[in-house]
């Protein structure tokens, strides 16, 4: 405990600068004479420095200054926020305080992102040319926006027709990698249109030579947006937007078959990606607003690997999702003090995958209401107090409540809070899984409706060779609930220097996390799902920020992070939990202060972030720096190009404890510099991950150094 008040006492108080997107929204860039302004956290336009949770903008500028080209980019270097491998470490998955990245939702104007199939949404599959801003809301967000949302939402707010204007830009870099973008706003009258085409291609990467093909193997994508606006009337707004996206890559896999033996694969994976999205806006008159929103989307992937010996089928996989909704809302304004919004709404959802063994499809549906209600009985005192009410048709009802506030003591001195219920019902993947991935070492993966059934047929065959978990404690998935409270400041001890701070705690009561239930005669790990009774995840995270003068700002951001199962937690302390050492084969009672806590989460991240624009000179220049502390492996199975990918569990107890195999911390670096030659033409080049950090076994979605240039030209 001493440490942890050390830590934060001398992060809130030594640095005397820094600077980046706070959890308040500084523009990076420049003072902005106009505060920026938010959607997401609220459901209604609101500026950021008045809402009274933990949230965090990231405008466009910021993006182009960076040098992004994916999501996954901009993710990565925000505060708080920790890109971790999905399953076999292909694609990128955000945790948030502590949650794993199925808990945050990821929204486009509003409307989610479906494609969970192993979990985590792949964020590189979303180009960024058209991005307005990235609104971060962090906490419990299930009162507006139902399950999904436990750990937060992260909402991409695309561009709409303002001019007539375009832009074009093409990126060239490391692996032989293109990104070209294309924008075009037109406005005639009362229409308006907004168009968006990307195109990236690479050759992919390799961190194991030594294996036949690629870590990454050669892809192209095609993303195209579109986005029409019309004023139908003074008080009417119609908006129609769509957005289509196709991704082909061909595979050279070197892997491990169920007995160990390296077997040489090829083949071809594909992503079909579209939604509609019409949106009809009326303001009856100045107080009250009506919202109608419909929203279907389509996400179909296939894979199919063969064997280079005999063309033989070694591993197919086909996944086929849709989501559909359809909601109105609306928004009365009574006065400055007292704002109501309300809203309810429908949602169909199916899917349709190989990994559930049959071609049967799963649906459900969801009908939901919302209340939300905005009162500022002082000047400096806001208050928003929402409830959200679900019925799921596989798992009954569910009451989401939020209360947030916000006391502004002077310009220099916020607090604020939130407290919140959140809830999140398992999945079609944890419920009726069942899947072998014979590409990856034949690892199995089983949901909890078909586990037991399945461990019965297998034990029959003489195939299991040992249990890790009793299979007796396998039960129904419970729905995950969580409480959370977020406390924070925004301080400004001395001029221009702003410090944020949050602290954060979130209980949650049936956490689902997978297990290693057995193992079989040929080597084999099989998985499922089981609730974990009770988990906490707190800590805090904090940003300072400082311009230095008018060209160079400086920021640092960090989190401290304690996530543990406190079941284990109270049974370590009660002297029930055990550890070996592999060395002298000796049995120890595990202490307190040895148990780390849930896989995969570090507990110390941060970065460091100096930049640097001359208006006059048209030059802009960038150092970012980011650092993720160990952790250890826990939900990360099978191989990668043939890499075995051992597991954290050096003693075998079953938990993570500082005895275990942990990934070293780590750091990432990364440069920019850009020149414009006039008003319409930018030329950048940036190098990221400049001291070429690799970990091909943990981390195999981390490239290595790769360095870009891009040319931007407006018209």
């Amino acid at each position: 405990m001493r440490n942890r008040v050390a830590i934060i006492l001398f992060l809130v108080s030594s640095s005397s600068l820094g600077w980046a997107q706070s959890s308040e929204g500084v523009d990076s860039l420049k003072t902005q004479e106009l505060e920026e302004v938010m959607v997401t956290a609220t459901r209604n336009e609101r500026t950021v420095g008045a809402l009274p949770m933990p949230v965090t903008l990231v405008k466009k500028e910021l993006i182009k200054l960076m040098g992004s080209v994916r999501l996954n980019d901009v993710l990565t270097e925000q505060t708080g926020l920790v890109m971790v491998p999905q399953v076999n470490g292909q694609g990128n998955g955000v945790q948030l305080q502590g949650f794993n990245p199925d808990y945050t939702l990821i929204l486009i104007d509003g409307e989610p992102i479906i494609g969970r199939y192993t979990g985590s949404l792949e964020l590189s599959r979303l180009a960024v040319g058209n991005i307005k801003q990235v609104e971060i809301v962090k906490g419990p967000s299930s009162s507006l926006y139902g399950s999904e949302a436990l750990a937060g939402v992260i909402n991409i707010i695309t561009e709409r027709p303002t001019s007539n204007q375009g832009n074009v830009s093409v990126r060239y870099g490391s692996n032989n990698s293109l990104d070209l973008n294309g924008t075009a706003s037109l406005i005639y009258k009362n229409l308006g249109v907004y168009a968006f085409a990307n195109r990236y291609s690479t050759d992919g990467y390799d961190l194991s030579p030594q294996n036949f093909g690629k870590t990454v193997s050669p892809f192209n994508n095609y993303t195209f947006n579109t986005k029409v606006t019309y004023q139908l009337t003074s008080r009417t707004d119609i908006s129609i937007a769509g957005r289509y996206f196709t991704e082909e890559q061909d595979f050279n896999f070197d892997v491990l078959n169920a007995n160990k033996v390296s077997v040489r694969t090829y083949g071809r994976g594909s992503v079909r990606d579209w939604n509609f999205n019409p949106v009809i806006t009326h303001r009856f008159n100045s107080q009250l607003k009506a919202i109608g929103r419909f929203y279907t989307t389509d996400y179909t992937t296939r894979t199919d690997l063969r064997r280079l010996s005999d063309d033989s089928l070694t591993y197919h996989d086909d996944f086929h999702q849709t989501f559909t909704r359809a909601e109105l809302n609306a928004e009365y304004y009574f006065n400055d003090q007292f704002i109501t919004t309300v809203g309810a709404g429908q949602i169909q959802e199916s899917v349709q995958t190989s990994r559930y063994r049959d071609d049967a499809t799963r649906n459900q549906q969801t009908r939901y209401a919302f209340l939300q209600q905005e009162v500022n009985p002082m000047a400096a005192l806001n208050i928003v107090a929402g409830v959200r009410y679900d019925y799921n048709s596989i798992y009954g009802d569910q009451l989401s409540p939020k209360l947030s506030a916000r006391y502004e003591f002077s310009k220099r001195f916020v607090l604020k809070g939130s407290l919140g219920i959140g809830f999140k019902a398992p999945d079609f993947r944890q419920l009726y899984f069942n899947f072998t991935n014979s590409a990856a070492g034949g690892y199995s993966v089983l949901g909890t409706e078909i586990v037991k059934e399945r461990l019965v047929e297998l034990d029959a065959q003489g195939q299991i060779q040992s249990y890790i978990y009793d299979p007796a404690k396998i039960g129904k998935l419970e729905a995950e609930h969580s409480f959370s409270i977020n406390l924070g400041a925004r301080i400004e001890p001395i001029s221009k220097l702003v410090v944020d701070i949050n602290l954060f705690r979130n209980k949650v009561d049936n956490l689902i996390e997978d297990q290693i239930i057995a193992t079989t005669k040929a080597g084999q790990s099989i998985y499922s799902y089981r609730n974990i009774r009770k988990a906490v995840m707190q800590g805090v995270e904090t940003t300072l920020s400082y311009p230095l003068n008018k060209e160079v700002s400086l920021s640092l951001g960090y989190q401290l992070l304690y996530a543990k199962d406190t079941d284990v937690a109270d049974a370590v302390d009660r002297g029930e939990i055990y550890w070996r050492d592999p060395a002298t084969l000796v049995t120890r009672k595990l202490k307190s202060n040895e148990y780390f806590g849930l896989y995969n989460r570090s507990r110390h991240t941060g970065n460091f972030k100096l930049f640097y624009h001359n208006v006059e000179r048209g030059v802009e220049a960038t150092l970012r720096v980011i650092y993720r502390g160990a952790f250890g492996i826990g939900d990360i199975r099978g191989n990668i190009q043939g890499e075995e990918i051992p597991q954290s569990d050096k003693n075998n107890n079953s938990i993570l404890d500082v005895y275990d195999d942990f990934v070293s911390g780590y750091f990432l670096t990364n440069i920019s510099m850009a020149y414009h030659f006039n008003k319409k033409c930018r030329m950048q080049i940036g190098i990221d991950n400049l001291f070429n950090y690799t970990d091909p076994v943990y981390i195999p979605n981390l490239p290595g150094q790769l360095s870009y240039i891009n040319l931007n030209y407006k018209f």
